[in-house]
């Protein structure tokens, strides 16, 4: 679901089912200076489906500013708390890449996903990659 501010709408911002049909993947445009910007916002399950999904698809988004959410992805390079590197890992700083975008560090290294069960550790799950020209 997204939420756009009443003081937003002159942007004109628009879900765009016609670049990305998936039913975990939501991807905005709008408007600014005439110019066309995306936003993307990402739910990979388990099985990490939507990072396959546009691995796959090898979706090309011209001035994409954002890609976020939660990846369900543990891996070193974000989590201190993992001491592996998986492959779909790997798969996301790839997809990350091919977009134009890099991961934006947090002021603070913390984990992002706190669980309802004891048995299971805090992780960083929920990333941004942001495009360079905000990065």
């Amino acid at each position: 679901m997204a939420f756009i501010h009443l003081h937003l709408s002159r942007l004109r911002f628009s879900l765009r089912r016609d670049v990305v049909d998936h039913c975990d993947i939501l991807l905005l445009s709008f408007f600014n200076r005439r110019e066309c910007h995306f936003l993307i916002n990402v739910y990979s399950d388990d099985c990490h489906s939507a990072v396959k999904f546009m691995l796959d698809q090898i979706i090309d988004i011209p001035n994409l500013l954002y890609m976020g959410r939660d990846f369900n992805i543990r891996d070193a390079e974000w989590d201190p708390s993992v001491s592996s590197h998986p492959a779909a890992g790997q798969a996301l700083v790839d997809l990350a890449d091919s977009l134009g975008l890099v991961r934006s560090l947090p002021e603070l290294p913390v984990p992002t996903h706190y669980p309802d069960t004891d048995s299971h550790a805090n992780s960083v799950i929920d990333l941004i990659f942001l495009g360079t020209s905000c990065a």
